[in-house]
């Protein structure tokens, strides 16, 4: 947006002086900013508030208006002598640079499958960690947020399944690998990702499934810049149980399902009568009752009011601090978080805080010397309850009429009996998480620095070597202490003894420390020949060696001497010890070769000789090339007419091997033996022992990765509109199994390498930004992704289906089909024999259908060729993962909106943790009231109840309860206002902004309570997303 002011500079004129001012989108200065006269080298940057002056100017010259990240503008000076200009940020355009492996390319000649994302994607979002913010933005860099534990990490994939034994991309922070929650999200430059094996080949054994490349900030020309921001929010779980809460209702369904598991009722008449009394007059005197000597409690606990709280706070401050000059620059982060848990007793609440800080600075000794160093520091603390089962909604799972504490009653068995019981009143009874927020805590302390220094010799112009050498020391102190609690054990008034200690085991304090040492040195000379303005030839060779240790120790001491001394020094019981150490090495030798003919027709090939010490010496080295090409169709001469409205048309294609070290054991190629003591042996106790080893394959070595890949990228319309699609097809060969040998050869078999693996997949990515007028712009993202994987080789001789087999979609799910639910005692009486299941089958149970025509419903034999009356009934893949982020900007106010959901089936497990069905705990859902069967609900969700931790017939896995976990979410909203400059500048301020951002706002899914359609794998046993609402300040000085 341009502001000239006209000045009657007089037509004879030749030579003037023009002087203006720069600002950002939002009105701010906009410091180093070059300017130039076009076509010459007259030019000027401007100052720290965005002013220039600039003499020699012709009176019909254009000025040039330059800066990285925005997108440049020529202005005619004619008939002015002042130019005002505002300028826009600029997208990736196909002359932006993009990082690669240990480089950079500008975005037009990358031939290999990388997608890349700005700081912009991040910024204003309440995250505490970048998975967070990266979820969803970039096709096919899969992020699962597994809950709202703000100790849990984000669990990364690149296109799809792996491997059977497991794999994740390689992630590295400024050329180093790094753990991404270790960074600061508001440190992040921009995140590159490599997809495909020619992108990510150079950096070998790490690299098959993908590399995720983090570039940090650093420092700008201008004075010192400070910024300083800090987020206040508010934050509550996204779906926590509504469990039956009217007492009456949850004892007769309850009954129920008791009647129908057992044919005896869980509670008696009492309790049935009691609890309807107290429905109907909810007072203190009808909530209590003693039968048989027995204390009862008829009323509602309000268990969950009374412990979680509505929101839970968490705040955020970062400070950097930055700037640059012609010899040097420097940037310096400082952030902490501080976030707690949802329990209402601050004192015994769950309290996190995390520490981050970053120091860079790079120095030009000379035109051809530069020095650079880089310290990054992460400290996390933890301290949680020591409780059994902590998390939000085993918190929670407390039926209504469970006696929480010891009540104060006018007398108990008799009247004149209150004393007698005094001393038990207020004392918490087992069963609920209160007593044990006084038996000890959790606690842990992490520390994780990393130190890099890097030289940069660039000795002739186009020739230039780089080497860096970083350390990174980590160490992870753990203490659990468990210390006695008295509960109240019984409710029996007439019993001797009412208190006991609540941990069935005994106190104990256990310390773990976890120390490692990483070294990391990388070298390499590049050098670029464009001496023919045809021909373009950059070449690069490295090495890269790293190296590291880890040591744990554990240890453990029984009864402690007093609760509030936590050492191992202050115990007098047992004391076990245990500990261990490991190492890892990895050393590669690496090129790339990039070549293009007249900017059109490109090549580049990498490769990898690279060695690990997790196989056989004969085995550990392996090559891995790849080769890419790319044709620029739109630099055609006859694509000359299309110059006006297609900018880029380019197609890429890539071949590329990689090979998977990435096992569990470090030294799988190494025979191990077992220890312990055996089994008390009359009087004579235990003997210690050593166990016979099993055998290792001697030929262990790579799972291969060879990724085909096709591609098109294409912008439009002065780069308005750009447009990326690839698709790929990626071999997972030689992934190491357990074969099976005779059962003559007593022990277990070694692993070998023997299946192999395809995945197929496509990914799409549009963004479409523009302007209305001088005030108003928007911009449009768009990410769609979808990918299947299959074994095509696996030694499953009988055809399992508990293991692998060949044809197998990964996320197959195998299970019954459901007919309906029995009405009828005669629906009952004919139809397929169902005693494999369970038996006293009765109207209102699951009706499963006999696909085998054999008149009986079984698993059969658990195999391909014999699965019973099974089939496949849904895929847990997440499918056709996508991101919609539309942002529009007006004068100083901007809204970014974003959208991120996928497609997938899900089925529910059975076990007694779950709530999803009805009673596979003690308490029960309010949905369980309606949607379960009974003679007046026969078109009921769910079967009549049964307590299922006995009774598992009705939860068998099965086509009914496949769920549809499909959803769209509402990831973020951010309301931003920049102040106005006329405002800031008068108390000193560069910039000032204020934000309003929530985050999981909404969403839409057809999946039943109370499962969460993104963390649907750990289901309601964890703490589940949380809805975050924040407002946040950013000002710059």
């Amino acid at each position: 947006m341009l502001y000239p002011k006209d000045e009657n500079a007089g037509a004879s004129q030749q030579q003037k002086t023009i002087t203006g001012k720069v600002a950002d989108s939002s009105g701010a200065p906009l410091p180093g900013v070059t300017v130039v006269v076009k076509g010459t080298t007259n030019g000027t940057i401007t100052d720290t508030d965005g002013k220039y002056s600039l003499p020699n100017v012709a009176s019909d010259a254009v000025l040039v208006f330059s800066f990285v990240g925005m997108r440049s503008q020529e202005i005619s000076v004619a008939g002015k002598t002042s130019v005002y200009v505002r300028m826009d940020e600029e997208s990736i355009g196909i002359e932006e640079v993009v990082a690669v492996g240990y480089g950079t390319q500008k975005k037009a000649n990358l031939t290999g499958a990388v997608s890349m994302a700005t700081s912009e994607r991040l910024e204003n979002r309440p995250i505490v960690a970048a998975g967070q913010g990266l979820q969803g933005v970039i096709p096919n860099l899969n992020i699962s947020i597994r809950n709202g534990d703000p100790t849990e990490s984000a669990d990364y994939n690149i296109r799809g399944f792996e491997s059977i034994n497991g794999g994740s991309p390689l992630i590295l922070v400024d050329g180093v690998p790094m753990d991404l929650e270790s960074i600061n999200p508001n440190d992040i430059k921009s995140v590159s990702v490599l997809k495909d094996a020619s992108a990510a080949a150079i950096y070998g054994a790490r690299a098959a499934f993908g590399v995720v490349l983090v570039e940090t900030k650093q420092g700008a020309k201008g004075k010192v810049n400070v910024t300083f921001s800090t987020e206040q929010s508010l934050a509550k779980p996204i779906c926590l149980l509504d469990i039956i809460t009217n007492p009456y209702d949850y004892v007769t369904l309850r009954n129920q399902a008791s009647i129908r598991t057992s044919g005896q009722p869980a509670y008696d008449d009492d309790y049935a009568e009691g609890t309807r009394k107290w429905v109907e007059n909810p007072t203190e005197e009808n909530a209590w009752g003693v039968v048989n000597g027995v204390l009862r409690f008829y009323g509602n606990n309000n268990f969950r009011d009374r412990i979680i709280t509505d929101f839970s706070p968490q705040e955020k401050y970062d400070m950097t601090v930055s700037g640059a000059s012609d010899k040097a620059s420097y940037f310096v982060s400082f952030g902490y978080l501080n976030k707690d848990g949802y329990l209402k007793m601050s004192d015994k609440n769950e309290k996190f805080k995390r520490y981050n800080v970053l120091m860079k600075a790079d120095f030009k000794i000379n035109n051809w010397l530069s020095l650079d160093e880089k310290i990054v520091f992460n400290a996390q603390m933890s301290d949680k309850p020591n409780a059994d089962n902590y998390d939000l909604n085993s918190i929670v799972r407390i039926t209504p009429i469970q006696m929480i504490e010891f009540p104060d009653l006018d007398y108990y068995l008799e009247p004149g009996d209150h004393d007698k019981y005094a001393q038990y009143i207020g004392m918490y009874t087992d069963g609920t998480i209160l007593p044990y927020l006084n038996s000890g805590r959790k606690t842990y302390t992490t520390n994780d620095t990393w130190l890099t220094q890097g030289i940069t010799i660039t000795p002739l112009k186009g020739l230039k070597f780089r080497g860096d050498f970083s350390y990174n020391t980590y160490h992870k102190d753990y203490q659990m202490v468990v210390s006695k609690v008295d509960v109240i054990s019984s409710s029996d008034l007439t019993a001797k003894g009412m208190v006991t200690n609540g941990e069935t085991s005994n106190d104990f304090i256990e310390n773990q420390a976890n120390y490692n040492q990483y070294y990391v040195f990388n070298t390499y000379g590049e050098y670029t020949f464009d001496k023919f303005s045809d021909h373009y030839l950059k070449a690069m060779v490295g090495f890269n060696q790293e190296w590291g240790r880890n040591t744990y120790i554990n240890a453990k001491a029984q009864s402690l001497l007093t609760p509030s001394v936590t050492d191992l020094n202050a115990t007098i019981g047992t004391q076990y010890t245990k500990g261990g150490k490991s190492h890892v090495a990895i050393r590669g030798v690496f090129y790339r070769l990039n070549y293009s003919y007249k900017d059109k027709y490109l090549l580049e090939t990498n490769g990898r000789y690279d060695g690990t010490s997790r196989f056989p010496k004969d085995s550990r080295f392996g090559f891995f090339p790849s080769l890419s090409l790319g044709w620029r169709m739109s630099n055609e001469p006859f694509m000359e007419g299309t110059k006006n409205w297609l900018d880029n048309l380019k197609i890429r294609a890539s071949y590329g091997e990689l090979g998977n070290q990435l096992l569990s054991d470090f030294y799988p190629y190494i025979t191990t033996m077992g220890s312990g003591l055996s089994n008390y042996i009359m009087s004579a106790g235990q003997t210690p022992y050593v166990s016979a080893s099993g055998l290792v394959s001697p030929s262990l070595t790579w799972e291969k990765v060879a990724t085909q890949n096709i591609g098109l990228d294409v912008a439009l319309f002065g780069q308005r509109l750009d447009i990326s699609a690839d698709a790929y097809i990626r071999d997972t060969k030689d992934m190491l199994m357990n074969v099976e040998y005779p059962d003559i050869l007593g022990t277990d078999a070694p692993r070998e390498n023997a299946a192999d693996l395809q995945t197929k997949g496509w990914e799409l990515s549009v963004t479409w930004h523009d302007k209305i007028g001088q005030d108003w712009q928007y911009r449009l993202n768009l990410a769609l992704a979808d990918n299947t994987s299959e074994i095509t080789k696996y030694e499953n001789p009988t055809g399992a289906l508990s293991e692998y087999y060949v044809g197998q979609k990964i996320g197959d799910i195998w299970g019954y089909v459901t007919q309906g639910i029995f009405q009828t005692d005669e629906e009952v009486a004919s139809a397929a024999d169902q005693s494999q299941l369970g038996s006293g089958w009765l109207p209102g149970d699951i009706h499963y259908a006999d696909l085998n025509d054999d008149e009986k419903i079984t698993a059969g034999s658990n195999t391909l060729a014999d699965p019973g009356d099974r089939k496949i009934i849904g895929n847990s893949t997440a499918r056709y993962s996508f991101g919609i982020n539309p942002e529009l900007k007006y004068k100083n106010w901007s809204l970014n909106i974003f959208f991120q959901g996928l497609f997938r089936d899900y089925l529910p497990g059975n076990g007694s943790w779950n709530t999803f069905y009805p009673f596979n705990i003690e308490a029960a859902e309010k949905y369980f009231l309606t949607e379960t069967w009974n003679e007046d609900n026969r078109d009921a969700y769910f079967a009549a109840p049964h307590l299922a931790s006995h009774d598992k017939k009705n939860v068998q896995p099965q086509s009914r309860y496949v769920q549809n976990a499909a959803y769209i979410r509402l990831k973020n909203l951010t309301l931003n206002y920049n102040l106005p400059q006329m405002w800031i500048n008068k108390v000193g301020l560069n910039k000032a902004q204020i934000y309003f951002s929530g985050m999981n706002l909404c969403e839409y899914t057809k999946m039943h309570k109370p499962l969460d359609p993104e963390s649907t794998y750990t289901v309601a046993q964890e703490y589940f997303l949380q809805r975050i609402f924040t407002l946040g300040v950013k000002v710059t000085f």
